[in-house]
């Protein structure tokens, strides 16, 4: 088993991205295999916390093929193996993971929340600035995000150091009111009436970033724009109800992973909770990650969901359901 580690300097890997290059999930490891050299040998990667290793296996004999690590190995044959076998952990490498650029903890916090709600990741435009990235709002290309790593008398501040920080849009009517020239500042580098930045160093909570984040979003769409996006939501979630089979519930994740973005589970309870037609519209089918009836259940709490779901035939027990054995997939 050879360590990749030294491949992964100031490299980030994206769970994600694991995922959709094929990975798989076994005993809280990420495991990939794939046969090469006309499926005369099977090559295994595996990672677990953040540690990356690989093994050749010669399918002949059952057993690691250890000549591939060996650098004075020499020989045609081995030479191939070894280009075959280094260019595909190449390719993964450069499939699953980032350079790694920002390096503060809360910087990666807010990377990993807007990669994880927003399904966005960060876009590096410009060639002669690697230390710059941008999130995009997929609705529409606008930004509502900017990454950098500036000196801290951009900010006007009296030093060199350098800093991780983050620009986001805030309202143009209360940009004054936030900024204190301290924690938050005038957008740098943007528009100072409608942007703000925030140094990533925690003298600012994570948890109130990220709600700044969220309303950066939610301007980005536009003031008619976020209506018509919530009303177009909200259409196809009660659709989406009218679909779910007789004694079948689903969970408030899987309801937004079908709007195509899981980080709209908020927004789908919030939907909801204004259903317009209780007996047309079965809401009462819709519970959390954990298969929890909803305390504050629309229409007469969490006993008349209980009621409706029972009547359809589905078994409640202490408050919750069986997903395993109800859920709809």
């Amino acid at each position: 088993m050879r360590s990749l580690n030294d491949r992964l300097t100031n490299r980030i890997i994206y769970n994600k991205k694991l995922i959709n290059y094929g990975f798989k999930i076994h005993d809280n490891k990420y495991m990939y295999s794939e046969k090469i050299c006309n499926n005369q040998f099977e090559m295994i990667v595996e990672i677990k916390d953040n540690i990356m290793t690989s093994k050749l296996i010669d399918l002949v004999n059952e057993e690691e093929y250890v000549l591939v690590d060996v650098q004075d190995s020499i020989g045609e044959f081995v030479g191939k193996v070894r280009q075959e076998y280094e260019g595909k952990l190449d390719d993964i490498i450069n499939h699953c993971t980032e350079i790694e650029i920002f390096k503060q903890n809360q910087t990666k916090q807010i990377i990993k929340y807007i990669t994880e709600k927003y399904e966005d990741e960060l876009e590096f435009l410009w060639e002669k600035y690697d230390d710059a990235a941008i999130w995009r709002n997929k609705q529409n290309d606008k930004w509502y995000g900017l990454l950098m790593v500036i000196t801290e008398d951009k900010l006007g501040i009296n030093s060199n150091k350098k800093v991780e920080v983050l620009d986001i849009r805030y309202q143009k009517e209360e940009s004054q009111k936030i900024v204190d020239n301290k924690n938050i500042f005038p957008g740098y580098h943007m528009n100072k009436k409608s942007w703000i930045t925030i140094k990533l160093d925690n003298t600012i909570e994570t948890k109130r970033i990220k709600e700044l984040i969220d309303n950066s979003y939610n301007l980005s769409l536009g003031g008619k724009r976020i209506q018509n996006r919530q009303n177009d939501l909200a259409q196809k979630v009660y659709e989406y109800l009218l679909t779910i089979p007789e004694k079948k519930v689903v969970t408030y994740k899987q309801v937004a992973e079908y709007l195509g973005n899981k980080g709209l589970a908020r927004v789908v309870g919030n939907i909801l909770h204004k259903n317009p037609d209780e007996d047309k519209y079965p809401c009462y089918k819709v519970l959390n990650s954990k298969g929890e009836l909803a305390e504050n259940f629309v229409f007469g709490g969490k006993n008349i969901q209980k009621e409706r779901l029972e009547k359809e035939g589905i078994i409640v027990k202490d408050g919750k359901v069986d997903l395993k054995t109800y859920q709809w997939k």
